[in-house]
């Protein structure tokens, strides 16, 4: 089947059209002209692979990674970094439009990286019985035993070179009763810090924006040290007022850029263990470990900035309207998934998009970062 790539969709994903049914088409860029093998029949769309590029985009160029195709890391090496964060921009854009209705979007910044060396956090996939380490295939549950993976920072590919260290967790974890029961594999978490690597939940430190954070494997904090400075940064010199609401805290990532302002912050994350390392990143704030609907029914107050950071499921329904009703000037809303970004923001009535960015925080992959300024209108 050949299909024309009209536009690019969630995920990285070109989006054709096979008379009235929509085609998702991975590995497809818009414009090309592709043959495609469908994979997945769904109600309302069909899925597949591209196959044969028939009129290649200008864009398009070959992966760097002598694992890609099969290693299912990365799905979205097939153009360079500055393409991949514009088409990625254009794709948050796309989705306010259409999901959330909104028309009148100001002007995006977008912001990346180096595709080498980038990643400093990873997830392993251990088989000790066959001292395999590497990563899962794609749409596998096989590990792809892996020497060196351009995206990894240097101490992270030592880990991988070497193996010892990483077989030494894998059987820690199968004496131990704790590997994944879904794979039949062990997995080890690996976080490098400025000078050491975490392995589990012994944190280790992280300097971004002239802010030293403790940080563990075992929670979650930005990979790209390189791309982390410019959300920061967006993050802190749009947040107003003297009161500020960090909902969806983590460790404290936002909270933290605050300390010795004078500003008062409250901070709320439902992980306790995100809240201890937190509550040192960010001992100035008032921490609560709760779910942050259930804290706002008990606890909402008037502030002038919310920051929310959700996960890829986005804010409920019940905690936005939590977060209208305490009518705060300015949201700063930051979102790994702008299709729920989207719905999020075309329920905040009374409030309008002033500021945009796009953050390509994982270059070569399909997963987007974006950070939006909004305003109250009334």
């Amino acid at each position: 089947m050949a299909l024309r790539i009209e536009r690019m969709g969630s995920d990285a994903v070109g989006i054709a059209h096979d008379g009235d049914r929509t085609v998702l088409v991975r590995g497809a860029l818009p414009g090309e002209l592709v043959t495609c093998r469908i994979t997945e029949e769904r109600r309302g769309f069909s899925a597949g692979d591209a196959e044969e590029i028939l009129e290649p985009s200008p864009m398009r160029r070959e992966p760097v990674c002598p694992y890609y195709g099969k290693c299912g890391g990365c799905s979205f090496q097939i153009v360079s970094e500055k393409d991949s964060a514009e088409l990625k921009a254009g794709i948050v854009r796309d989705n306010l439009r259409r999901i959330g209705h909104i028309v009148d979007l100001p002007e995006f910044s977008v912001f990346h990286g180096s595709f080498h060396g980038y990643r400093h956090r990873a997830r392993f996939h251990i088989d000790p019985a066959a001292r395999k380490c590497g990563f899962l295939g794609r749409r596998s549950s096989s590990v792809i035993p892996i020497d060196s993976c351009p995206a990894l920072s240097p101490k992270l590919n030592a880990l991988l070179a070497d193996g010892r260290t990483l077989l030494g967790k894998g059987r820690e974890a199968m004496f131990g009763n704790r590997m994944d029961r879904s794979t039949g594999l062990a997995e080890v978490s690996a976080f490098e810090g400025d000078d050491e690597v975490s392995l589990g939940a012994e944190p280790v430190r992280i300097t971004a924006c002239d802010v030293s954070y403790l940080v563990s494997a075992s929670v979650f904090f930005q990979s790209n040290p390189s791309v982390l400075p410019h959300l920061l940064s967006f993050v802190k010199e749009n947040a107003i007022g003297d009161s500020i609401m960090d909902l969806y805290s983590g460790v404290g990532t936002f909270s933290a850029l605050f300390e010795g302002s004078g500003k008062r912050v409250y901070a709320v994350e439902r992980e306790k263990q995100c809240l201890a390392l937190s509550r040192q990143n960010a001992p100035s704030a008032l921490s609560f470990s709760a779910d942050v609907a259930a804290w706002g029914r008990k606890s909402g107050r008037h502030v002038e900035t919310v920051i929310v950071d959700p996960p890829r499921t986005g804010i409920a329904p019940e905690a936005i309207s939590l977060i209208l009703s305490w009518k705060p000037e300015r949201i700063i809303y930051v979102s790994c998934s702008s299709a729920t970004l989207s719905r999020d923001v075309g329920l905040m009535d009374g409030y309008s998009v002033t500021a945009a960015s796009v953050f390509d925080f994982y270059p070569g992959t399909g997963h987007d970062e974006t950070a939006l300024v909004l305003d109250r209108r009334i």
